[in-house]
């Protein structure tokens, strides 16, 4: 299992011939599958599936969306025949495909990250549009940010950053804690009373083999209570 730990949610990957040859074969695969295959697209790592074998990882393709539908397309390969695996995209390698009315605003949300030492990644609409050139972005589309804290300051500085300019863009996304403990960022800033009944409250957690509930202090208590740097 130790070979498989390493392919965590939204990470990107590039199949084998092997590979290839088992999805294409999969019932019901899609014809766009074969220009995926041509292009030497990516498809996307996504939550393990109780029928995976120790050895396999489960992955996704989501097409470009069709008439306001997001048609998807999953199936499980063998990890010895993914040939490149890496990290979601930085949110600074998108920029280049980002409508011009996002542009000044993720520029700018991405150097101030930068400053808090902070490094933003990026899934879902945005970063298809970027791998494949094909038309995923929309008037309605959301900018989903992945956001991986490696102490208490850094979680709350970046969480005000997504706050404050989710008023001029259309943020979205998760924070993914030690251990690949997801929890959509918009859920973990809602309100409470008061600060401890705030840290006791649950929320949805996703990983890799599914979804729980979770209080936040569980959560926080993986992070150390570091200062940012001044």
């Amino acid at each position: 299992m130790d070979g498989i730990v390493q392919f965590q949610r939204h990470d990107l990957v590039w199949l084998s011939d092997e590979a290839w040859a088992v999805v294409l074969q999969t019932a019901a695969a899609p014809d766009m599958l074969k220009q995926w295959q041509q292009q030497e697209w990516p498809a996307v790592v996504t939550r393990r599936h109780p029928q995976a074998a120790e050895d396999e990882v489960c992955i996704g393709f989501p097409l470009p969306p069709v008439d306001g539908n997001k048609p998807r397309f999953a199936a499980i390969v063998k990890a010895e025949h993914i040939a490149v695996h890496q990290s979601a995209l930085s949110l600074h390698t998108v920029l280049v495909v980002a409508p011009a009315n996002w542009q000044a605003g993720l520029q700018n949300l991405h150097q101030q990250a930068l400053l808090a030492g902070i490094k933003l990644r990026v899934y879902g609409s945005l970063a298809m549009q970027f791998l494949t050139g094909q038309n995923y972005l929309s008037a309605t589309s959301d900018i989903d940010i992945l956001f991986r804290p490696f102490h208490q300051a850094q979680l709350r500085a970046g969480l005000a950053l997504l706050q404050e300019f989710q008023q001029s863009l259309p943020l979205d996304g998760e924070i993914v804690f030690p251990g690949e403990a997801a929890v959509a960022w918009r859920e973990w800033v809602l309100p409470a009373d008061t600060e401890p009944e705030f840290n006791q409250q649950r929320v949805i957690v996703k990983d890799m083999h599914g979804a729980s509930l979770r209080t936040r202090q569980s959560l926080l208590a993986h992070l150390p209570a570091a200062e940012l740097p001044c």
